[in-house]
């Protein structure tokens, strides 16, 4: 009988897209943390952030690589800031701070549509919810909780950040059962990519619910003709609650019956 919907972050409870204002946004906030150390102030913003992109793009690619999350200052002393060559041990202690900025204000957050609904209509029904995401920072996801005014809705928060494991290695998904005391038989994840969210679950014995996120869909690219099969597919999270309700209707049945 499943007992608790655990759900993926971003891409799932919510779209991410870069705009010129989220640019200027996250280039001041970013500059503002530096000044504080006097870090790169005479250096111009095309330097500045094409070396923060490309750090990005190389942490990006070992992470996956490795599927383990680094700390934070090493992110930022080792990647995202190695290039301009300036003295790494300035940035200790900021690197919190700076992959939580990167993680909340790169891009805007865009709540997904019927989001208040689903998360109410789950816990009306009596299902323990829970957030397992790949995240940099430790704090991102409560201050998106926050923003989304879902603080207190999941109780249970399993974060890469904190576990320095990335999905979709199964022993993250390991770790969140343990925690919760749960089996693989009580639980249902929640995602919108075959790459981390869909390959992770299935390889841990989950169903998986995939939502569909055009935004991500060449992250997929190398993965969707592979046999990688999420146990539903849905376009928007509302459609979650009949899900639910079906395999609750299920599950009640006699076993007689089943048979």
């Amino acid at each position: 009988m499943i007992k608790a919907v655990i759900f993926d972050v971003g891409g799932t409870l919510h779209t991410q897209v870069k705009t010129a204002e989220s640019t200027r946004r996250f280039r001041a906030l970013v500059r503002a943390v530096l000044s504080r150390r006097g870090i790169l102030s005479e250096t111009d913003d095309e330097t500045l952030f094409s070396a923060i992109t490309e750090g990005a793009r190389r942490y990006k690619q070992f992470s996956e690589e490795h599927l383990t999350e680094l700390d934070p200052d090493v992110i930022w002393q080792d990647y995202f800031l190695a290039a301009p060559g300036f003295d790494k041990h300035l940035l200790e202690g900021l690197g919190e701070e700076l992959c939580c900025i990167f993680d909340l204000e790169e891009k805007e957050i865009i709540p997904r549509e019927g989001l208040q609904e689903t998360i109410s209509g789950l816990r009306a029904r009596g299902y323990r919810l829970g957030i397992l995401s790949n995240v940099m920072s430790r704090t991102m996801v409560g201050n998106v909780l926050e923003r989304h005014g879902l603080s207190g809705a999941f109780p249970y928060v399993l974060q890469s950040s904190v576990c320095k494991i990335r999905k979709p290695d199964p022993r993250i998904f390991e770790i969140c059962l343990h925690d919760m005391g749960l089996s693989k038989h009580e639980v249902i994840y929640v995602g919108d990519t075959v790459s981390r969210d869909v390959r992770g679950a299935l390889a841990a014995g989950w169903p998986i619910i995939q939502i569909d996120n055009p935004l991500t869909y060449h992250r997929d690219t190398a993965y969707r003709d592979m046999g990688f099969h999420p146990t539903y597919f849905i376009h928007a999270l509302p459609e979650i609650l009949p899900i639910m309700d079906s395999l609750r209707a299920e599950e009640s049945l006699p076993s007689l019956q089943k048979k």
